[in-house]
């Protein structure tokens, strides 16, 4: 069997640098690294060799200075080393990069191609399913088991939801994206590095692939980046230490109250009005339509949904167009009444019950045909593992500009949507506009405000055609939900109560959720957590994880890496407790104690509680 493994070789995140003043990003002597994700891809598929003739090629698209990365790989068991390396491919986006890769892809035939979930500087998780697109190949994302079928003909995965997992079948060939889990974080050592310089890599150019150079780079990119927005620390960075738990959990309480009064008071001077009122609505105005693909869950729509048809209805009083809900589940005449209300004024219907799950390629192949057909001005989609995974495949299919979780949307004075997307670790928000329609962007959850609610208002209904689908496609064998729904819940938490490493341990879980309950916050966690197994992934915050805005963020015994503060941008207020007083949770923090969680947290939740309760009756 030939496996190939895409990788990214990207700088090192935590390593860069701003000038606040300058508005600049300082790059100079920042290392790189094996995109982490593709470090595990890379793994697995060496781990996935059972005969002699089982090849693993690792295959890279970037600068010379790449084949660095390539070595690597190849020290921990890559058997080959490809990089595709031209000054033509410069400037290129997702779609771009995704169709220079597949044509290196195709000239080595592989029989599996596995990619990382996301590159840490990019974050959107579209190429692979891109290129598997582009290919005609079955895709499988957010993989974190991996195995053969026993007659090696097919992979049999584990796939994270938000809601929980499923366990999918794919023929052979197809491509799978992975995530945490999937395999052992490995590092090469002197001796494997040495073995690896003596195998050279071979570097191709556009050229060797018969690459059509208007298809690459900035002129075949259909989006592209406004002028980028640095992201100033706007955190009071307060430090408590030396002092009784009793006298930091008052202190905290104290600067708790005033701090969420500033706030409010600032929410209440930036409001246009006094308070939220129904938006016009124009139902039948099919011309720069906006799409809302409502994500479903095992207990109704997603709350997200709600949010993107807020925005939706919000964008359409420039458009002056409808707002149109599309449902990939069987009809509900619940679920149509609700969209209704939350903002659609038609709704689209494609009951893929017969033809397979919302990642298939029958329900891309249907759904395309419907966006093909109307051009509708924007189709939004969640930042969630359906969502992205249907998204790209539509741009893909018909070569669109796609955004990968942006965090809001506007449309400026030439009538474009401006995509608001955060890179680098949440220190860079970048501005998106695409040359094609209709916009396709992936929205994060969490951080949007739904609309008005209009009971009583009953959209029209089409229902879409799920044509049969012949070509090889996932299969889906089961499904389980996770009973606390953790993922869903932390979209539209007002307290979360985030747990590090630091808590020692799982035993400590039953202390600390009962602290939270008594707060009413939800639990969030940490990458290294979800590891170790502690919690689910869907409760997961951060580069890999979530999104989440909270009106108050509490965060006991975090480290902060960069990796989870990305997640927290959008939080109100942070509170954090460590016992370690250089952790850098601090630095993202309003106000921090210096303690260990057993001796402060008891007391702090006891002083909190009256302001957190309050918080979660508004």
């Amino acid at each position: 069997m030939k496996t190939a493994v895409c990788m990214k070789y990207v700088p090192v995140i935590a390593r860069i640098r701003f000038d606040y003043e300058a508005k600049t990003i300082i790059r100079e002597g920042v290392p790189s690294e094996v995109n982490p994700f593709d470090l595990l891809a890379l793994v697995r598929a060496v781990e996935l060799k059972q005969s002699p003739g089982d090849e693993v090629v690792v295959i890279s698209m970037g600068p010379p200075n790449a084949t660095e990365g390539l070595t690597n790989c190849v020290a921990l068991g890559a058997d080959r080393a490809v990089l595709l390396s031209d000054r033509a491919l410069a400037g290129s986006d997702t779609l771009a990069t995704s169709r220079a890769l597949s044509r290196a892809l195709a000239r080595e035939k592989p029989d599996l191609i596995i990619c990382g979930r996301n590159s840490s500087d990019g974050e959107t998780g579209q190429v692979g399913p891109e290129i598997a697109e582009l290919m005609g190949l079955p895709h499988i994302s957010n993989v974190r088991k991996l195995e053969m079928r026993d007659d090696g003909k097919a992979v049999i995965v584990e796939r994270m939801t938000d809601e929980g997992f499923q366990i999918l079948e794919c023929d052979l060939p197809a491509l799978v994206c992975v995530t945490e889990g999937v395999a052992p974080e490995l590092f090469p050592d002197q001796e494997q590095m040495d073995r690896a310089a003596g195998i050279p890599t071979e570097v191709l150019t556009c050229a060797d692939l018969s690459i059509d150079l208007s298809t690459i780079g900035s002129a075949g990119s259909p989006t592209w980046v406004d002028e980028i927005r640095l992201v100033e620390p706007n955190r009071l960075g307060v430090l408590l230490q030396d002092l009784t738990p009793e006298e930091a959990a008052k202190q905290v309480a104290d600067f708790l109250r005033l701090r969420l009064a500033e706030l409010a008071a600032e929410s209440q001077a930036d409001a246009y009005v006094d308070a939220p009122v129904a938006l016009p609505r124009y139902p039948g105005r099919k011309e720069r339509s906006i799409w809302v693909v409502a994500e479903n869950t095992n207990e109704g729509l997603a709350h997200v949904t709600m949010e993107m048809l807020g925005k939706a209805r919000e964008l359409t009083q420039t458009t002056r167009s409808e707002v149109v809900a599309v449902v990939i589940a069987p009809r509900r005449e619940d679920t149509i009444a609700e969209l209704g209300s939350q903002g659609a004024d038609r709704v689209l219907v494609l009951d893929n019950s017969p033809i397979g799950p919302v990642c298939g390629r029958a329900v891309g192949q249907a759904f395309a045909g419907a966006v093909a057909r109307e051009r509708p001005y924007a189709v939004l989609f969640a930042a969630t593992a359906d969502g992205r995974d249907l998204a790209s495949r539509l741009a893909a299919r018909l070569e669109l500009g796609l955004t990968g979780d942006a965090i809001d949307l506007e449309i400026d004075g030439e009538g474009r949507l401006v995509q608001l997307k955060p890179a680098l670790g949440g220190n860079v928000i970048a501005p998106i506009l695409s040359k094609t329609l209709p916009n396709l962007v992936t929205l994060r959850p969490g951080l949007l405000t739904p609309a008005v609610p209009e009971p009583g208002v009953a959209p029209t209904v089409e229902e879409l055609a799920a044509a049969p689908f012949d070509g090889p496609d996932v299969r889906l064998l089961s499904e389980e939900f996770q009973e606390d729904l953790a993922g869903l819940m932390l979209a539209k938490a007002r307290v979360v109560l985030g747990v590090g490493m630091g808590i020692g341990g799982t035993e400590s879980l039953t202390k600390i959720r009962e602290l939270a309950r008594s707060i009413g916050a939800t639990i969030a966690t940490t990458r290294d957590v979800v590891h170790e197994g502690w919690l689910p992934q869907q409760a997961m915050v951060g580069i890999s994880g979530r999104t989440i805005a909270p009106k108050v963020y509490l965060a006991v015994a975090i480290r902060g890496a960069f990796n989870h503060t990305v997640g927290l941008q959008r939080a109100g207020v942070i509170i954090a407790l460590n016992q370690n007083r250089r952790a850098v949770m601090f630095r993202s923090s309003d106000f921090g104690i210096v303690g260990t969680w057993e001796e402060y947290l008891p007391p702090l939740v006891e002083q909190l509680r009256p302001i957190l309760l309050g918080l979660n009756e508004e």
